[in-house]
């Protein structure tokens, strides 16, 4: 997809998707370390209250991402995400990468996220 393709893809002006911010450590959404620790897509199926490994969040959309699984090839993630609605599913991270919110703002890492169970995220969220 172009960059202007994608400003109107994501109903951005296309001079915020040609001049993208800085780069931060929270820019990084997945590291080796979180690499190393997210287990395949399904393995925690069986699991009732699987461990959550990371979460993301777009700072200026309302829109939070915590990632159980992930999968290296497709880069195709499954886990719990709130929006509209609460619900868990999969999300594609080439997507999350591209997305931006109402500021032009990319999706960040939230770096003071410890692992928890799926259960205490849903509590809090």
């Amino acid at each position: 997809m172009t960059k202007r393709a994608l400003a109107a893809f994501c109903f951005l002006p296309h001079f915020i998707v040609q001049h993208p911010r800085t780069k931060s450590p929270a820019h990084t959404l997945l590291t080796k370390g979180i690499l190393a620790k997210l287990p395949t897509l399904g393995a925690t199926s069986e699991n009732r209250d699987p461990i959550v490994q990371v979460k993301w969040f777009t700072p200026d959309a309302n829109w939070t991402w915590w990632v159980i699984e992930y999968d290296p090839e497709s880069r195709i993630a499954y886990g719990l995400v709130r929006g509209l609605e609460q619900e868990f599913g999969t999300f594609a991270l080439d997507e999350i990468e591209e997305c931006r919110g109402a500021l032009g703002l990319p999706v960040e890492r939230d770096l003071h996220f410890d692992p928890q169970p799926v259960s205490q995220v849903m509590n809090r969220a």
